[in-house]
C-alpha cells in the first residue's frame, strides 16, 4: 500500500507540472495549448484518485476517529480532490469542479482536519454554479470561520504558513465584517510575503457579479466588503 501512496503523490506532482504549464500558456495567449496542458493534468489526477479509491471508500465509511496508519492518505486525497477541483475550474466545469471540492471539503470536516481548502472552495463553488443565496450559506461560512479562527490560535505552524489567513479573511468578506477580513488579509501578506492576495479578491468579484445576476440582496455587501479591502490593501 505504501507504494500506491508513493505512486499518487509522484502523480500529483506531475499533475501540477502541468497545471503550471497550462498557467503559463494562457498568459502568453496560446489558450488552446493551455487547455490540453490542464487536461493532460486532469487525467493524471484521476489516475491517483483511482490508485487511492480503495483507502477514499474506506475513509468514507469509517467513523470520525480516523484509523491507524490512514493519516498520509487522508492528506493525499484532500490535496487530489483541491487540485481536481482547480483543473476542473480551469477547463471551465464549474459544476464538476464543485463535486471535487465538496468530496474533500467531506474528508476535512469528517476528521477534524486543519485544511480549510476544500471547505471554502466549496462555498465559493456553491454561490457560483448554483442558486444558493448568500445569507442560506451564511451559518456554514460562520461555522467555517470560527474552525479557522480557532485553529489559528491553537496551531503557531498553521499561524506562521500564512494561508489559513487569507481563508480567514474570506469567510469574514463573505460575512460582511469588513474590518476585521482586512486585518486577516494583511496578516496573510505578512507572513505569506505577498503582495497581495489577488486571485482571492478576484474570486469574491466573480461571486459578487454572480449575487448581483441572481438578485441576491447582500450582493452589495459584498462589493463594499471588496472595494474597502482593495483601498486598504493596496495603499500598503
Amino acid at each position: 500500500m505504501q507504494e500506491l501512496l508513493e505512486n499518487a503523490i509522484k502523480l500529483q506532482e506531475t499533475a501540477r507540472s502541468f497545471r503550471k504549464k497550462g498557467d503559463a500558456l494562457r498568459k502568453a495567449g496560446r489558450d488552446e495549448a493551455g487547455t490540453e496542458a490542464y487536461r493532460s493534468g486532469l487525467a493524471v489526477l484521476n489516475e491517483a484518485l483511482g490508485l487511492l479509491e480503495a483507502k477514499d471508500e474506506m475513509l468514507r465509511a469509517a467513523s470520525p476517529q480516523l484509523p491507524d496508519n490512514a493519516a498520509p492518505y487522508l492528506r493525499e486525497l484532500i490535496e487530489i480532490y483541491g487540485a481536481l477541483g482547480g483543473m476542473h475550474q480551469r477547463l471551465g466545469a464549474m459544476d464538476k469542479s464543485l463535486a471535487s471540492y465538496e468530496a474533500g471539503a467531506r474528508l476535512e470536516e469528517r476528521f477534524g482536519q486543519t485544511s480549510t481548502y476544500n471547505r471554502l472552495n466549496a462555498v465559493k463553488y456553491s454561490l457560483l454554479t448554483g442558486p444558493d443565496q448568500l445569507r442560506s450559506l451564511e451559518p456554514r461560512i460562520q461555522i467555517l470561520a470560527d474552525f479557522i479562527d480557532a485553529s489559528l490560535r491553537a496551531d503557531k505552524s498553521l499561524s506562521d504558513r500564512g494561508w489559513a489567513w487569507a481563508d480567514l479573511g474570506d469567510c469574514l468578506a463573505l460575512l460582511g465584517r469588513t474590518e476585521e477580513a482586512g486585518r486577516a488579509y494583511a496578516t496573510f501578506i505578512s507572513k505569506a510575503e505577498i503582495k497581495s492576495p489577488d486571485r482571492t479578491l478576484d474570486v469574491l468579484k466573480e461571486i459578487a457579479a454572480k449575487l448581483r445576476s441572481k438578485g441576491d440582496p447582500d450582493a452589495p455587501r459584498v462589493v463594499t466588503a471588496i472595494d474597502a479591502l482593495q483601498s486598504r490593501l493596496f495603499a500598503r
